[in-house]
């Protein structure tokens, strides 16, 4: 398998959306379509806060969506790594960590003040890859929903 990591552009949308179906369904969600047509929307707008990469094996095996945005703890941007998703008959061969590999060197290259994300607690696959790459954090999460849910 050779996995190549490049910028989502508009040729990937039916791709990204059969990913992101993929990534729906892991964590047993529902979003409406038009939460997703906004999603793609963005991901395209160069003016857009969120951007996303996509990992292939000659057809698209993978994505990641990020948002960047400012902190109060810097002059420079943070990214949250929102989504990361790797087609089922593609992981354990490397694609998520190019993936994540791939949002570091960006954040690199660009200054950013730090890269950050979550997963589920029970998620062990994609924590032992987690702990390999970057530190966990004391800090506790909270969440509260504001009206709708989308």
């Amino acid at each position: 398998m050779t996995i190549t990591i490049r910028d989502l552009a508009v040729d990937d949308e039916e791709a990204w959306r059969a990913q992101w179906r993929g990534y729906c369904d892991f964590y047993e969600t529902r979003i409406p379509g038009s939460v997703t047509d906004a999603t793609w929307r963005c991901l395209m707008d160069a003016d857009s806060p969120l951007f996303g990469l996509v990992a292939c094996d000659g057809p698209v095996i993978g994505i990641v969506n990020c948002v960047l945005h400012p902190v109060t703890w810097s002059e420079r941007p943070a990214c949250y790594l929102e989504d990361l998703f790797v087609a089922p008959e593609a992981r354990r061969k490397g694609a998520g960590r190019a993936l994540i590999q791939a949002v570091l060197d960006r954040g690199q290259q660009m200054g950013w003040y730090r890269v950050y994300w979550m997963t589920k607690r029970d998620n062990r696959t994609a924590r032992a890859l987690y702990d390999k790459l970057a530190g966990k954090t004391d800090w506790v999460r909270y969440h509260v929903a504001l009206g709708k849910s989308t």
